[in-house]
């Protein structure tokens, strides 16, 4: 299918890793597929007035991908979320859509993560295609 995937989270790191996988997608004439993994263990609540209400972590992430989908300037775009480890996650999506591409970002490629490992390097590592890490720790100016 040659996708480009790419792993999100809620980050503005994430957004710009997002959309250099959107510009890549749309270069290449493929499909953009984002990927987001949270964490069934930790409980969710959200503060609506005074009221609090338990949300679905996956349905919450869910929302989050396809409302992030329509800001961006691509079509097709699909996405999964899951509850497991993100650099598996990715790299088995790349391996059950044949994609050409991941795309993470690099916020935690830095500092003590270089030794002790990211997901961008467990990624890197793993992949069944090229990886691509955007750099989206830059200044916007």
């Amino acid at each position: 299918m040659d996708d480009i995937i790419v792993g999100v989270d809620r980050s503005e790191t994430a957004r710009r890793a997002a959309e250099d996988a959107a510009e890549l997608a749309a270069a290449y004439g493929v499909n953009l597929h984002l990927v987001m993994c949270v964490d069934h263990s930790a409980p969710m609540n959200k503060t609506i007035g005074g009221d609090v209400f338990h949300v679905d972590a996956l349905s919450e992430a869910a929302q989050h991908l396809a409302s992030l989908a329509l800001e961006l300037s691509h079509t097709p775009v699909t996405h999964t979320v899951s509850f497991d480890e993100p650099a598996r996650t990715l790299c088995d999506e790349a391996e059950r859509l044949n994609a050409r591409m991941i795309v993470v970002g690099n916020r935690r490629v830095q500092g003590i993560a270089r030794v002790l490992g990211s997901v961008a390097s467990d990624v890197a590592r793993r992949a069944p295609c090229s990886v691509l890490i955007a750099h989206t720790t830059r200044a916007d100016t």
